[in-house]
């Protein structure tokens, strides 16, 4: 009986200071911020969309379609469809796995309630191989309403980025403002690779 009651208490003692982990481990679930890294058709798409060049033909095959909130990239890519933020979401997404550098821009229209969403990214040295003069220190943008055109020109900044844009809506719209914003400002992450 003495052998019981040690073997007890080394077994109480033993559970008490392991925190009982064995007995009640909480399922492990990933935190991969809203992605399915493990469909890998989606991984299969990641890996062809490149370029810029590419990333525009895949939204081409998208529709323009408003809601609230914005989807996840994986979201996205599983309804091919969504407004402007979704569009730029994935395109930040798509372009930051691909190691560009990416950035949010949301523009602000005076006298108007709703802005618009545009991805800037900086080309890469490589781009040269599908986009035509020198592209290194430039800067394109990816937008919504412009998917059918081969590419932005080659800006030198951000600003001109968004003033490039502005000139397409001519006496339309007003610009109040814009943000630039890291490619992840709502918290998507990058998958491991």
């Amino acid at each position: 009986m003495k052998k019981l009651s040690v073997l007890g208490t080394v077994l109480f003692f033993c559970l008490f200071f392991v925190g009982c982990s064995w007995v009640t481990t909480p399922p492990i679930i990933p935190d991969n911020g809203g992605m399915d890294e493990y469909d890998s058709q989606f991984i299969s798409l990641l890996n062809e969309l490149n370029t810029p060049l590419e990333l525009l033909n895949f939204l081409s095959t998208c529709h323009y379609k408003e809601h609230d909130g914005v989807y996840t990239p994986y979201e996205f890519y599983i309804k091919k469809e969504g407004d402007c933020a979704d569009f730029g979401m994935f395109s930040c997404y798509v372009l930051n796995y691909h190691d560009y550098m990416v950035y949010s821009v949301p523009i602000y229209f005076l006298n108007e309630s709703a802005g618009h969403l545009i991805t800037v990214f900086e080309y890469k040295d490589i781009d040269y191989n599908w986009y035509w003069g020198s592209t290194l220190g430039k800067y394109g943008f990816i937008e919504v309403w412009d998917f059918f055109s081969s590419a932005t020109p080659a800006l030198d900044s951000i600003e001109a980025c968004v003033d490039c844009y502005m000139e397409f809506w001519g006496n339309t719209y007003t610009l109040a403002s814009y943000e630039v914003n890291p490619w992840n400002y709502c918290y998507y992450r990058a998958i491991a690779r």
